[in-house]
């Protein structure tokens, strides 16, 4: 019986030599579709081959370990929809994912679980806010990993993030181009590294508007405005910044930090009177769920979360190759979903 090579296998898919030998060594690179062609190729062939599909130039075990504060695992809406990304392409190379939920208030030598003390994974996800001691202390063992949505800005370690200065940019943008002079933007900057650059891209554009002339546009921040171990938000400052926003300076454009914040501020008004976007429009940020389904329907700036999931885990096959290549800080765009909650001024609410 002749034997099956690697370049009969390519020549009936119709592909190249050097694809069917990355196909069937497994190579995270070759695309999930293609790859199981080739395999499928080669088994009706009779090509002889080992059938372990972990068993990759670059893995030992198979796994990625996901870390996460244990905060997060009840927010299904969003990080949800991040996991939901990673597991999927993890999926679609025949590779596990081990997710962990952290005490983040433990040390590492306590708080990290059996997956990275055990050596269970090739490499790591860190979700949000992990703190740097975690990431000093994978750094100690070699392990790979990547960090996805975190609040540390670190050059040092591959980053993968929405822009969220551009989205922020565009919503403020939006708010101008619809007239509104008066803006505020609310949220509190300490909260998450994702908020100061929200904060900045809403000051940039209105900066930019000034400087262009015509109608100045004025800014102020609506604090009191956070995120706790558990979720968002508010206190009495927020509501007492909120008011004197709308009696004192005036405010008719607010851009929120998040969707939630913006639920939030809407829920405020409503109970004192006004309406929405008669009397004030609102753009929240991460396109929640429901922010669709809520009345009015909320005009947000949508995060692409699947994206940033599925991202993260080719960025972490090529950091486990490629040890020693620079580290890469990754913005996936974001895009303005125009719904209910923003209202053209007419002349005479501009007077």
């Amino acid at each position: 019986m002749k034997k099956v090579t690697l370049q009969m296998i390519a020549e009936q898919v119709g592909v190249s030599k050097a694809l069917v030998s990355k196909a069937l060594s497994n190579d995270p690179a070759v695309n999930n579709g293609t790859r199981e062609e080739i395999w499928r190729m080669a088994q009706d062939m009779g090509y002889r081959f080992d059938k372990l599909r972990k068993s990759s130039q670059f893995t030992k075990t198979g796994n990625i370990a996901v870390l996460m504060p244990e905060a997060y695992l009840d927010d299904i809406e969003y990080w949800g929809k991040i996991i939901r990304g990673i597991d999927k392409e993890l999926s679609a190379y025949d590779f596990s994912m081990i997710l962990s939920g952290i005490n983040i208030s433990l040390e590492p030598e306590e708080g990290l679980p059996s997956s990275i003390s055990e050596a269970k994974a090739d490499g790591a996800l860190l979700l949000g806010h992990i703190p740097e001691s975690y990431m000093k202390a994978l750094e100690v063992i070699e392990l790979p990993f990547v960090l996805v949505d975190s609040n540390v800005p670190s050059a040092e370690h591959d980053h993968i993030l929405a822009n969220n200065y551009i989205g922020a940019y565009n919503a403020t943008k939006k708010l101008i181009e619809c007239g509104h002079r008066r803006l505020a933007f609310v949220g509190d900057i300490e909260t998450a590294w994702s908020f100061k650059e929200r904060d900045r891209g809403f000051e940039e554009a209105v900066n930019d508007h000034n400087a262009a002339g015509g109608d100045q546009a004025s800014i102020t921040w609506v604090r009191g405005v956070g995120v706790s171990g558990r979720g968002n938000y508010t206190n009495s400052e927020f509501m007492d910044k909120l008011r004197l926003s709308i009696t004192e300076q005036q405010v008719t454009g607010f851009f929120c930090a998040n969707d939630m914040l913006a639920i939030e501020l809407l829920r405020y008004l409503m109970e004192w009177g006004y309406r929405c976007p008669e009397d004030f429009s609102v753009i929240g940020f991460d396109d929640l769920s429901l922010s669709e389904f809520m009345i009015p329907k909320l005009t947000t700036i949508q995060v692409p979360k699947e994206q940033m999931g599925s991202r993260a885990v080719k960025t972490i096959f090529e950091r486990i190759k490629h040890p020693e290549t620079v580290a890469e800080q990754i913005l996936l765009a974001t895009k303005l979903i125009e719904r209910s909650t923003v209202k053209i001024l007419d002349r005479a609410e501009l007077a």
